[in-house]
C-alpha cells in the first residue's frame, strides 16, 4: 500500500485586495469605527460605503480597536446588541511584539457565550490585525436556517 504525504494547507494570497475589501465593507452599509485603527482606514471605509460613519443605531458592521482583554469583552457586549443579523464586528488588536498585544483567540469563548462566532482573521497593517465575529445563521431572526 502506497503512502501519501499529508496534504499541505495552501496559503491564500490576499495581497491584491485592499484592507477594506478584506474586511468585507461594501456600499451603503451602516458602519461604526472606534479607536486607532490605523492611517487611512476611516477614510477608505467611508469611501467604500459612500456615506459617513455612524455612531448610534443598528449596524451592518463595526471596526473597533481594543487595547486589553477587558476592553475587548466590553466591546463584544456593547456591539453585539447593535449588530443586525448579518452584521459583523471586527475586533482590532495590536500584533505580537507590541506592548498591548492581545491573543485574539482568548476572546473566542467569551464571544460564543454572547452568541457570536469568529469566522475570519486578517492583517490590517504592520501593527494591527483583526478577528471578525458574526451571529451564527442558526441564531439569526431572518437567517437562511430556522433557529429550531
Amino acid at each position: 500500500m502506497a503512502e501519501f504525504p499529508p496534504a499541505m494547507a495552501t496559503e491564500r494570497d490576499y495581497s491584491h485586495r485592499s484592507t477594506v475589501q478584506k474586511l468585507g465593507v461594501t456600499a451603503d452599509q451602516r458602519v461604526e469605527i472606534t479607536g486607532d485603527v490605523g492611517p487611512g482606514l476611516r477614510r477608505d471605509v467611508k469611501e467604500a460605503i459612500g456615506r459617513g460613519l455612524v455612531r448610534s443605531g443598528d449596524l451592518d458592521g463595526a471596526i473597533v480597536l481594543v487595547e486589553s482583554e477587558d476592553e475587548a469583552k466590553e466591546t463584544l457586549v456593547r456591539y453585539r446588541a447593535r449588530l443586525r443579523d448579518t452584521g459583523y464586528l471586527w475586533v482590532i488588536t495590536r500584533k505580537r511584539g507590541h506592548e498591548n498585544y492581545l491573543n485574539q483567540m482568548a476572546l473566542v469563548p467569551y464571544a460564543k457565550r454572547l452568541g457570536l462566532i469568529d469566522n475570519k482573521t486578517c492583517s490590517i497593517d504592520d501593527e494591527r490585525s483583526g478577528i471578525r465575529f458574526v451571529i451564527p445563521r442558526t441564531l439569526r431572526r431572518n437567517g437562511n436556517k430556522s433557529a429550531a
